[in-house]
């Protein structure tokens, strides 16, 4: 009964944090994973065979937990910016995320604000804005993020956009392609994204033979950044698996 018990709160708290505006699908899906191994243990309580199937939930769950726990301790280990290497590179690109009619979301102003100032603490380097148009959106990202600087005050000459990325790959290839054309060393990026999301960033630069340096804005609060977090995980096993094939 305590089992059954526990598994129900999980899903409850899921539930939750479903519910609230900060999108956190992917802690909810955890906890509901946790709730259903739970929920089994209790149920096959009643049968003879129970031990073993015991044993067997709480291998998957340490194994899982294992997993998850050395995956976020890795991508926050990745997560430092290099600003000193980026004062001197010839170019940054600004991963994009989702706009809000035609204004940056929370997450992609605090990338921005980065941009910003790295083209304060660059004085000669490009600044490249990279993202497309989702289907739920009503301008491209590179257009939006272009127009935020120039609100804030950017030296415009020297920001470019890019506005047909649909992915973190994408963002980094046609990019690259754009800081040819402007005279920079395409190989060496200086990567503007959020915390959570330079682990996996740098990963795919260094697949496409580039050798990035990483600035990552903070992510506020906590809660999101638990979350993001242990989506890249997975995320990070996407990429490598789509770099291996």
């Amino acid at each position: 009964m305590k089992r059954a018990a526990a598994g129900s709160v999980l899903i409850v708290l899921g539930v939750i944090l479903v519910l609230l505006p900060y999108g956190l699908i992917m802690t909810s899906l955890c906890l509901w994973g946790y709730a259903g191994l739970l929920l089994v243990d209790a149920w096959t309580e009643r049968f003879s065979w129970h031990r073993r199937i015991r044993m067997i939930l709480i291998s998957l769950g340490g194994a899982v937990f294992l997993f998850l726990s050395v995956g976020m301790i890795y991508v926050g280990s990745r997560a430092e910016s290099q600003w000193e290497q980026a004062k001197t590179s010839s170019y940054a690109i600004v991963l994009g995320a989702q706009v809000q009619g035609n204004q940056p979301s929370r997450t992609l102003r605090q990338r921005l604000d980065v941009g910003l100032l790295y083209l304060q603490e660059n004085p000669t380097g490009v600044l490249i804005v990279s993202g497309g148009q989702g289907p739920d959106e009503d301008d491209t990202e590179a257009a939006v993020m272009y127009a935020y600087l120039e609100r804030h005050g950017a030296d415009m000459q020297r920001v470019i956009q890019e506005p047909q990325a649909s992915n973190t790959r994408e963002n980094l290839m046609f990019s690259a392609v754009l800081a040819q054309k402007a005279g920079c060393n395409a190989a060496q990026p200086t990567i503007i994204t959020s915390e959570y999301h330079l682990c996996r960033a740098q990963y795919i630069a260094g697949t496409l033979d580039m050798e990035p340096t990483g600035l990552g804005s903070k992510t506020t609060p906590w809660i999101l950044m638990w979350n993001y977090e242990l989506r890249e995980v997975f995320a990070l096993v996407k990429a490598w698996f789509v770099a291996s094939t």
